[in-house]
């Protein structure tokens, strides 16, 4: 009975997500507009009515979507198990460093806050008010040190921080964000197996999908595994020399996808085939369906048990990732036909 109050408001949570018949319906709409006649009827509608209702302007309905998911990630963290509460924080904590990662690459680019204050997650320490302050810093150096004051995360930005001082360049000190982090997780994930192995592989499988899409576009810039080997995070399913030897026994992006074996590519390299323009977003879709099905399939299993906890907090990250490929299918590229190939909706 350790889990059942969790357990039973987790049943709650879950029941307010999209199931596979509303996101068909989502995936035929003819437009933005008719997608949120749809979200207003259901879990979305208090978020939507705060950016304007069914009048709300384009460019705020990534705040809505980011609302909400900051409300649910918020509310796992308070049912779960006071002795598990910590580990949730812990694997919750990178929608903390999400909005870190997204100020710095803005910083990088010269970008003002209201330029990325529709992609933050209103959720945390790092709350889109503290990153408005932060940008206010005339430096990236300046902005982590912020980062780090009196921060749960201060030796992961630490790290990070050193990392961008060698080569001052933001992609560099992101991917020492991921790295870090992961490494910090690798401690929980040993913790994790002990009490739910399903669990601790569903992280693993988010680790991967890191790597793999970091090869993917090594790849295709034309890079060698050694100048990527530094950022691969150790302590996924598929283990670096495993990466190493796909990456390099590979001519090109699909025949290395179609060679992690764990994931069914198949349908994202058909796509990606088939593109003129060749968007890498396709691979993206790809894993985060598998992360889903295997969410879905915990959480139909994981009856009273931090399963549950940790298959809804994927099951919602990956509901609001397709809400917003779906919404700006057009500015990725991607047509209906191509989305609702990749798009394999399976709730309920």
């Amino acid at each position: 009975m350790h889990y059942g109050y969790s357990s039973a408001r987790v049943k709650a949570m879950e029941s307010r997500l999209i199931t596979n018949k509303i996101m068909q319906e989502i995936m035929n709409a003819k437009d933005a507009s008719s997608i949120l006649s749809i979200l207003f009827q259901g879990d979305y509608k208090k978020e939507l009515e705060e950016f304007g209702g069914l009048e709300i302007k384009g460019e705020l309905i990534d705040f809505a979507l980011s609302k909400n998911l900051a409300k649910s990630v918020a509310k796992l963290v308070q049912i779960s198990p006071t002795t598990e509460r910590k580990l949730v924080r812990s694997i919750v904590g990178k929608w903390d460093l999400y909005n870190v990662k997204i100020a710095i690459e803005a910083k990088d680019r010269k970008s003002s806050y209201d330029a990325i204050a529709r992609y933050l997650i209103d959720y945390g320490m790092y709350d889109a008010a503290f990153v408005r302050d932060v940008m206010r810093e005339d430096s990236i150096e300046g902005m982590f040190n912020k980062f780090m004051i009196n921060s749960p995360y201060r030796d992961i930005l630490k790290e990070s921080l050193e990392s961008y001082k060698k080569s001052k360049n933001a992609v560099d000190a992101v991917a020492a964000i991921d790295k870090n982090y992961y490494k910090a997780l690798g401690d929980v994930i040993i913790g994790l197996r002990v009490i739910d192995n399903s669990s601790a592989r569903i992280i693993k499988m988010d680790i991967d999908m890191k790597n793999l899409l970091l090869m993917v576009k090594a790849k295709r810039a034309g890079l060698k595994f050694s100048e990527i080997s530094g950022s691969i995070i150790g302590s996924g399913n598929m283990p670096p020399n495993e990466l190493e030897q796909i990456y390099n026994g590979s001519k090109d992006i699909e025949s290395m996808v179609m060679q992690a074996k764990l994931y069914d590519m198949k349908a994202a390299v058909d796509v990606y085939k088939s593109q003129k323009l060749k968007h890498l977003l396709v691979f993206e879709i790809g894993l985060r369906n598998a992360i889903f099905n295997k969410s879905i399939s915990l959480l139909n299993h994981s009856i009273l048990s931090f399963g549950a906890i940790l298959a809804y907090a994927y099951m919602k990250e990956i509901e609001i990732f397709t809400l917003r490929v779906l919404i700006n299918s057009k500015m990725y590229g991607l047509s209906k036909e191509e989305t609702s190939r990749l798009i394999v909706w399976k709730n309920a």
